[in-house]
């Protein structure tokens, strides 16, 4: 399940997830920051609420990120105190100073923002 917040003054939104991020799911969180994206300038995809995820889960966060790059657009991610979604990332090999290949290391989705 997710929900959608927009400001339209910034033009910017957040897409909050609750539940799960596996592939039983994908397909409807795909869609849903498609939506997000169709809206706003700015999305941030606030999995602090999230119960599960798995690797096809990381892949569209990834996927989509490269999406947004490319559109000119900007997508951010909020892991808020979740121990479980952190763990699976360091578990599946991103950790706080992974760096991906797909650009300049400050346009990485796993790149710890202050």
């Amino acid at each position: 399940m997710t929900n959608w917040s927009f400001d339209e003054e910034n033009n910017a939104g957040t897409l909050s997830v609750e539940g799960d991020m596996t592939i039983n799911y994908i397909g409807e969180l795909k869609e849903r920051l498609v939506e997000a994206f169709d809206s706003a300038e700015r999305v941030t995809v606030d999995v602090s609420s999230a119960t599960a995820v798995d690797v096809a889960g990381v892949q569209l966060l990834c996927a989509c990120h490269r999406f947004s790059n490319g559109r000119g657009k900007k997508m951010c991610l909020r892991l808020g105190e979740n121990a479980k979604f952190a763990q699976f990332l360091d578990e599946v090999g991103f950790v706080k100073d992974f760096i991906c290949n797909h650009g300049d290391a400050d346009k990485c989705l796993w790149t710890p923002v202050t």
